[in-house]
C-alpha cells in the first residue's frame, strides 16, 4: 500500500473516529473494569482517535499538524490543574480527573480543531449534523421520562444522570438550535429546529438552564433586529404565562424549587450553604485549593461554618467556579473563565465577519452555547462526563470559526 493510500485510508478513520466520538459523548454511562474508574465510550472513541491521527502524521512525516496546539487558556489550565494534583492528599483521584481534563482540553481540542481545519465546511456540517440527531434523541428519551417517569423531576435525565446535568448539555445544544431557527433556512429545516427547541423547553425543568437558555435566545434575537426580536419575545411571554403552567409536571413550579433559596418548610436548601462552604475553603487555600478531585473529602471540614439541613441532598447542585477554586485555586479558575470568555469573543467577531448568513447565525449560537453554559454553571457542576466533549468542541468550533480561511462561511 502506499503512502498516499494509506494517508486515505487512515483520514477517513480518523474523521469516523471524531463523529462516532460526538455520537457518544453526550451520555453518563460508562464502564467501571476497576472501583472508582469509569470509562466512557467517548472517552474510549477518543483515544482510539488520537492514535489514528498520530499514526496518520507519522506515516505522513507532516509534523507540523501536531504544532497547531490548543489556545493557551486550555494549556494554562491543565496545567494549573496538573499542579494542584500534585499537593492532592488522595493522588489516585487526582490523577483520574487529570486525566480527564488533560484528554478533554488538551486532546479533545487538537483533535477537533484538526478535524474542522482539515474538512473546511462538509467537516462543520457533518459535526452539527451529528450532533443535531443525537440531540434529537436525548430530547426524545427525555420526553418520554417527562410524560411516563416517576412524579421526581430528578427523573427526567435523557441520557444523564438527573434533571441538572441534561440542563447543562441543553444549555449548549438549545442555543444552537435558536441558531438553526434564526437563519434563513428553508421553512423544513426551520420547523426542524422549532420542533427541537420546543421540546427542550418543554423537558428542562432546571431553573438555572432554562433561564439562561431563554436569555440567551432573546438577546440572539434583538441582535437580529425588531423583525425578529418581537415576535420571540411575544412567543416566550405566552409560552412562559400560559403553556408552562398548564403542563403535566408544572414547569414553572419546577423552574422555581430547582433554584429557590428555601424549601417548603422554611429551611436553607443543600445548595447555598454548600456554596459558602466551598467560599471558605478558597478563602484558606486560594493558590492550589485542597487538591484536585479531593473536593468531596474536605468540603464536610467547613459545614460547620454555616446552617445546613442533613440528609439526602439533590445530586449536581454546586458551583462549578467555587468547586474549581476550592479543590484547584484560583489560577485554574481564571484559566478556565478564560476558555469560555475567549471562545464567545471569538465566535463574537466571526459573526460579525462573516460573509454568508448561515456562518453569521452558526457564529452567534456558538456565542449563545458558551453564554448558557457559563450561566448555568453558576448552579450546577458541569465538568462532569457528557458534557465535557461537547463544551470542547464548542470552543474547538468557536476558534474554527474565527480563521480567516473561514471568513466566507462553512
Amino acid at each position: 500500500m502506499t503512502v498516499e493510500r494509506l494517508h486515505s485510508a487512515l483520514n477517513a478513520v480518523f474523521r469516523c473516529g471524531v463523529l462516532i466520538t460526538l455520537c457518544v459523548a453526550p451520555t453518563q454511562w460508562s464502564l467501571e473494569p476497576r472501583p472508582k474508574l469509569h470509562l466512557s465510550p467517548a472517552d474510549l472513541m477518543l483515544a482510539f482517535t488520537a492514535g489514528i491521527w498520530f499514526l496518520d502524521i507519522v506515516v505522513c512525516r507532516d509534523w507540523r499538524r501536531m504544532l497547531k496546539l490548543p489556545p493557551w487558556p486550555h494549556v494554562c489550565f491543565v496545567v494549573f490543574v496538573a499542579v494542584s494534583a500534585l499537593t492532592a492528599p488522595d493522588k489516585a483521584a487526582a490523577l483520574k480527573d487529570l486525566v480527564q481534563y488533560a484528554e478533554y482540553f488538551l486532546v479533545g481540542s487538537m483533535l477537533f480543531e484538526a478535524y474542522l481545519r482539515e474538512g473546511g465546511g462538509r467537516s462543520v456540517r457533518w459535526a452539527l449534523g451529528v450532533l443535531s440527531g443525537v440531540t434529537a434523541v436525548i430530547l426524545c428519551l427525555a420526553l418520554f421520562h417527562y410524560f411516563a417517569g416517576a412524579e421526581d423531576p430528578l427523573t427526567v435525565r435523557g441520557s444523564f444522570g438527573n434533571r441538572n446535568v441534561l440542563g447543562g448539555f441543553l444549555a449548549l445544544a438549545l442555543p444552537l438550535c435558536g441558531a438553526g431557527l434564526f437563519a434563513p433556512r428553508s421553512g423544513l429545516l426551520r420547523a426542524v429546529w422549532a420542533v427541537m427547541l420546543l421540546m427542550g423547553l418543554t423537558v428542562n425543568l432546571s431553573g438555572a438552564s432554562y433561564f439562561a437558555v431563554v436569555g440567551v435566545l432573546v438577546c440572539m434575537a434583538a441582535v437580529r433586529g425588531p423583525a425578529l426580536f418581537l415576535p420571540v419575545v411575544a412567543g416566550l411571554l405566552v409560552w412562559q404565562s400560559m403553556a408552562l403552567p398548564q403542563l403535566p409536571r408544572e414547569n414553572d413550579l419546577a423552574h422555581f424549587q430547582s433554584v429557590a433559596l428555601y424549601d417548603s418548610d422554611g429551611k436553607a436548601t443543600r445548595r447555598y450553604p454548600d456554596w459558602q462552604a466551598a467560599y471558605s475553603m478558597t478563602l484558606t487555600h486560594p493558590w492550589l485549593g485542597v487538591g484536585l478531585g479531593n473536593y468531596q473529602k474536605h468540603v464536610g471540614q467547613y459545614y460547620d461554618q454555616v446552617p445546613r439541613q442533613t440528609g439526602p441532598s439533590e445530586p449536581d447542585i454546586q458551583n462549578l467556579y467555587l468547586v474549581l477554586a476550592a479543590s484547584c485555586g484560583l489560577p485554574a479558575l481564571f484559566a478556565f473563565l478564560a476558555m469560555l470568555v475567549a471562545a464567545a469573543c471569538r465566535a463574537a467577531r466571526a459573526a460579525i465577519l462573516c460573509q454568508s448568513a448561515p456562518c453569521s447565525a452558526l457564529a452567534m449560537g456558538v456565542v449563545g452555547a458558551c453564554s448558557a453554559f457559563a450561566i448555568t454553571a453558576v448552579w450546577h457542576p458541569l465538568l462532569v462526563r457528557g458534557i465535557g466533549l461537547p463544551l470542547v468542541f464548542i470552543l474547538a468550533l468557536a476558534r474554527h470559526l474565527s480563521e480567516p480561511e473561514t471568513a466566507d462561511g462553512p
